[in-house]
């Protein structure tokens, strides 16, 4: 099963992070994909960057080479039942709105999250942590 990888994987990598360039270059062998919200978080996170032109130049490049994969029916479906089921158990959604759109793109997509904040995923019945 392939990899989707969370922004707080992403946006060390694209600054330069070796641990993170070193692990999405190990899991790209199996196949790596993002999520469009992935894309929203790191693109703002490009905005804060000293140099504009080259951090969004940095992100092109990852996304010649990384699918993106955009909120379909059955992602915004995945990510209805996800939030119903942990509304049902008293549990926070509205603060994780977009945490629960990438769970749910893992979901619906059949893939493994990879996150640095399992604590903000651990709790979402189906999804697959990388480690």
């Amino acid at each position: 099963m392939p990899y989707l990888i969370d922004t707080n994987w992403v946006i060390p990598h694209l600054v330069g992070d070796p641990k993170a360039t070193e692990l999405l270059m190990a899991l790209a062998a199996d196949g790596i994909a993002i999520s469009v919200i992935t894309y929203l978080e790191a693109f703002q996170g490009t905005l804060r960057e000293p140099d504009l032109t080259l951090a969004q130049k940095r992100l092109t490049i990852f996304l010649e080479a990384t699918p993106l994969l955009l909120v379909t029916p059955e992602v915004a479906r995945r990510c209805a039942q996800v939030r119903e089921t942990l509304r049902l158990q008293n549990k926070r959604v509205r603060p994780r709105a977009l945490d629960l759109l990438i769970a749910a793109t893992a979901l619906a997509y059949n893939l493994i999250l990879v996150t640095q904040n399992a604590q903000d995923y651990d709790d979402i019945p189906g999804l697959f942590l990388y480690p």
